[in-house]
Order: structure tokens, then C-alpha cells, then sequence
């Protein structure tokens, strides 16, 4: 039996699987969740229907899928909708209304256009779980285009402080009114025990489509979006929990979860970390062949990072 088999095999994860949830799914699931999705239960949030196709290839993959069609908002009144803005393209609906002034200085500002206003059925992450019959977040994946904070700190403490691995989409220019922007999102994750585990800039040249058909034409001006130089204007954050100082400390299960996240997203230090507390407070059953594992995966990627720089050396051009 593989190790990750036996990790799940293990009583407080058969009595409790991994809870991931994915809110503004549109465009399919964490591609991350893949190699773990057969062993926990999935939840996906996506109120624009128009690509929940790919949502629903990826979801029969999970040991159990939960679709919620409602919008998740971080705050939500029992029977009062809230209006939905869906725009041009589905990735960029959102509960905020677009700042399309502002948005008018970059080359994307047409997939941020209002096609049509919609009320949905609104609820909170924490009502939306526990109507599931679940009680914790492990992995919390939010994309909602200008609230995913928001929606985080609208859990309960106790929640956040046993959650694993959170994901925003955090942006840095004025895309929305009222949107959680990246040095909102920075600040307020210094008071929850999270680490930056990857920071990711997205990138797109700045300046008004109708100018560049002007000056360069249709086709040339259709391609500035993809080939000119960009600026930054969202990034993508990941944040792992925090093992030695973090309060309360995570029991066998979290610290189980926690190595089995910090292996598929190539965190070998922090998994090695992991392993040892884990060795530490509960015996070396699974945890010495989890150290294991994590020790020949950091060797092998630090091997092809000097590789690498070799190559850079030598070729400095390449």
C-alpha cells in the first residue's frame, strides 16, 4: 500500500476526511485536488451556470461532491437575495460591482462589462457547511473577484485556526467597488496562523483597446493582450498553518493533512517540519515515512534548482 494510501487509512481521517472547498468554481476545480480527491469531500460554489461544465468533470473524481448553486457572501440574511453582476466573461461575475471607469485604462476592461444583474439566494460558508452536515474548512480555495477575505474572516475563529491551506485571488488595481485588495488581504492574514507559502503576480498591459486599433490595427491590437509587456494586477496567495507556534497545535489528523498539502504543493521544508512534530508528539508510525519521503523530495528538487543555476552560469542567456 502507497504511503498516501495509508496516511488515509488512518482512523481520524476515515471518521473525518479532508473538507475542500472551492468557492467561484467557475472554469473546474483546484487541478491541485487531484491526487487526494478520492479520498475527501469536495464542495463547489459557482453561481454562473455558463462554465460549470468543466465543475462537473472534475467533481466525480471526489469520494463525495457537494454543488451549491447559491452565492457565498460574508454576510447573509435568511430569504433576502443579493443582486450578482454577471459580466462578459464568467471568471470576472462578482457580488461587487465592477469599477468599469477605472478598468477602462486596461486592455481586459470588455470582459468586466455587465451583461445582466441577477438576484441570488445568498449564504455564509459556515451556514452553507454545516446545512452538509460539516464542521471545518482544510483547504479553502476562494476566486470571488474581489471578497475573498472577506469570506474567510467570515468563518469562526475556531474554523480558521484549524484550516490548512487557504487560497485567495487578492487584486491590486481598482477592479471592483469595496474589493479586498492584496495589502488588505496581507495585513489582516498576520493576525491568523498562516504562512506566505507562494505568491503568485498576474500580469496585463495597461492602456485603452481603442487606441491600439487605432494605431495598430485590428489584429495587432487583438494581440497586445497577450504578447506586451504587462504590469501587475492580482496575485495569487497561498497560505499554510503555521505548526510549532501556532495555537491551538493541530492534533494527529492536522498534522497528517498538513504534510499530505505541503507535498503536493512541493513545500518539502515545511513538510519535513511537519513530519518531525508529528514524530515528536505521536511516534514514528507513518510520520518517520512521511520525514522520509519529504528528505528525498527536498534532495531531488534542491539537485534540479543547482542544475538549473548551473545551466544559467554556463549559458546566460538561456
Amino acid at each position: 500500500m502507497k504511503l498516501l494510501d495509508r496516511i488515509f487509512a488512518s482512523p481520524e481521517l476515515l471518521a473525518e476526511p479532508p473538507v475542500l472547498v472551492d468557492v467561484g468554481a467557475a472554469g473546474g476545480v483546484n487541478p491541485i485536488w487531484r491526487g487526494i480527491a478520492r479520498y475527501s469531500i469536495g464542495l463547489g460554489f459557482e453561481p454562473d451556470a455558463r462554465d460549470i461544465g468543466k465543475l462537473s468533470e472534475a467533481s466525480r473524481a471526489f469520494r463525495r461532491w457537494i454543488y451549491c448553486e447559491g452565492l457565498v457572501a460574508p454576510a447573509a440574511d435568511k430569504g433576502v437575495p443579493k443582486t450578482f453582476y454577471l459580466t462578459h466573461s464568467p471568471h470576472c461575475s462578482s457580488l461587487l460591482k465592477p469599477r468599469n471607469d477605472a478598468l477602462q485604462e486596461w486592455v481586459f476592461a470588455d470582459l468586466f462589462e455587465v451583461q445582466k444583474t441577477v438576484s441570488f439566494p445568498a449564504v455564509t460558508l459556515q451556514s452553507a457547511l454545516a446545512a452538509n452536515g460539516l464542521q471545518r474548512v482544510d483547504w479553502l480555495k476562494c476566486d470571488t473577484q474581489g471578497q475573498d477575505l472577506s469570506i474567510f474572516l467570515s468563518l469562526p475563529e475556531e474554523w480558521r485556526r484549524r484550516a490548512l491551506a487557504v487560497e485567495f485571488e487578492p487584486g491590486l488595481i481598482d477592479a471592483y467597488q469595496g474589493e479586498d485588495k492584496l495589502w488588505r488581504t496581507l495585513q489582516a492574514m498576520e493576525a491568523e496562523p498562516f504562512w506566505i507559502s507562494d505568491l503568485q503576480v498576474g500580469r496585463s498591459p495597461r492602456g485603452d483597446f481603442s487606441i491600439f486599433r487605432h494605431e495598430l490595427g485590428e489584429g495587432p491590437a487583438r494581440a497586445v493582450a497577450g504578447l506586451a509587456p504587462g504590469a501587475p494586477i492580482y496575485a495569487n496567495l497561498c497560505f499554510l498553518r503555521s505548526v510549532n507556534d501556532a495555537v491551538p497545535p493541530l492534533d494527529r489528523r492536522g498534522l497528517l493533512l498538513a504534510w499530505v498539502f505541503a507535498d503536493l504543493l512541493g513545500q518539502h521544508t515545511h513538510a519535513l517540519i511537519v513530519a518531525a512534530e508529528g514524530r515528536r508528539r505521536f511516534g514514528a508510525e507513518l510520520f518517520s515515512e512521511m520525514g522520509i519521503r519529504s528528505a528525498v523530495c527536498l534532495r531531488r528538487a534542491m539537485r534540479w534548482r543547482r542544475m538549473r543555476l548551473l545551466v544559467r552560469r554556463l549559458l546566460p542567456g538561456a
